[in-house]
C-alpha cells in the first residue's frame, strides 16, 4: 500500500500547521514566529494519487531553528534547511522521499506495473513578508525544485506556492494556501501511464502522458496554543489533478481528480 508523496506531505503538515503534510517551498508553510516545534499528524487521505480509496495514517513533523538562525522544516517524506532569514528571502537544499505504488486495495489498479519508493533531491527559493501593523499577518511564497536523476522517472518536478497566516487572537492562527506542480513527461507516465503490459493484465487502455501542468492545491488550517508548550490544529487539504494527469484511466476509471487530505496534529514546542 502506497500512500502520494504530495499527499502524505500535506498530512505530515498536520503535525505542525495543524499543531503541519509539502509544500512549499512546501505545499504547506508555517508562520515564522512560531516556536520549535517537534509532533504528530493523524489524518485520512486517498491510498494512491489519483485513487478514490481512503486511508488513515500517521505522520511525524519536525520545525527547528539552529542557534545561528536557519531553518530546518520536516514534514513527514519531506525536508528542508534554510539558508535565508526566516523573513525576507529564503533558500537551501531539499530531499524528499516519494513512496511507491504496490499492493493496493483496488482491483484494477492493483494489477498495474509497481513503482518503487525513491529518493528526491533538489531545492527551494522563497520569501516570507512580516506585515509589523496592529495585526501582524505574514505572507510566504517560493518555489522549489526536485528530481530524482533517472532512478524512477527523468526529468524534473516544480513547485510554486504561496501562504497566509493571519493571528485571530494571540493563541490562534488561521492560515491558507494555494499552489501549483509542473511534471516532466517521464513522471507521468511513472505514476499515471498505463502501459501495453499494463493494458492487457488490468483491462485499463494504454495512456503514455505529456508532461506540463499535474495539479493546483489549496488548503485551509488552524493553529492554537494550548498552553505554554503545547499546540494543536486541524488542516484540510486539497489537489485537483489537470493535464494528462488527470486525464489518466487510473484517475477517469478508477479514481477521482479530485484529492483530499484531512486530519488533526499535535505538537510540543520550545524557545
Amino acid at each position: 500500500m502506497a500512500i502520494p508523496t504530495d499527499l502524505l506531505r500535506g498530512l505530515a503538515a498536520l503535525v505542525l500547521a495543524g499543531a503541519s503534510t509539502a509544500a512549499i517551498a512546501t505545499p504547506l508553510s508555517l508562520p515564522g514566529s512560531l516556536p520549535n516545534m517537534a509532533g504528530l499528524g493523524i489524518g485520512s487521505t486517498t491510498e494512491f494519487a489519483g485513487g478514490k480509496d481512503r486511508m488513515l495514517g500517521v505522520v511525524p513533523g519536525l520545525r527547528y531553528v539552529t542557534p545561528g538562525g536557519r531553518l530546518l522544516e520536516w514534514y513527514g517524506p519531506y525536508a528542508q534547511f534554510n539558508f535565508g532569514g526566516l523573513t525576507g528571502f529564503q533558500w537551501g537544499p531539499a530531499v524528499s522521499l516519494r513512496l511507491g505504488r504496490s499492493d493496493v486495495d483496488d482491483p484494477v489498479v492493483s494489477r498495474l506495473h509497481e513503482i518503487d519508493t525513491t529518493v528526491e533531491a533538489g531545492g527551494f527559493i522563497g520569501y516570507e513578508y512580516l506585515h509589523a501593523g496592529p495585526v501582524p499577518w505574514r505572507l510566504r511564497g517560493g518555489v522549489n525544485v526536485m528530481t530524482n536523476a533517472g532512478i524512477v522517472y527523468g526529468g524534473a518536478r516544480v513547485n510554486a506556492t504561496g501562504s497566509l497566516w493571519v493571528p485571530l487572537h494571540p493563541r490562534v492562527y488561521a492560515g491558507l494556501g494555494l499552489g501549483a506542480t509542473w511534471v516532466s513527461s517521464s513522471f507521468n507516465r511513472t505514476y499515471f501511464g498505463v502501459t501495453q503490459a499494463d493494458a492487457a493484465a488490468s483491462g485499463l487502455p494504454a495512456y503514455s502522458p505529456g508532461g506540463g501542468l499535474e495539479q493546483f492545491t489549496g488548503w485551509l488550517a488552524l493553529i492554537w496554543q494550548l498552553d505554554k508548550h503545547w499546540y494543536g490544529g486541524a488542516m484540510v487539504y486539497g489537489q485537483r489533478l489537470t493535464g494528462d494527469a488527470a486525464d489518466s484511466p487510473i484517475v477517469t476509471q478508477r479514481g477521482t481528480r479530485n484529492q483530499i487530505t484531512y486530519g488533526v496534529g499535535i505538537a510540543y514546542a520550545w524557545r
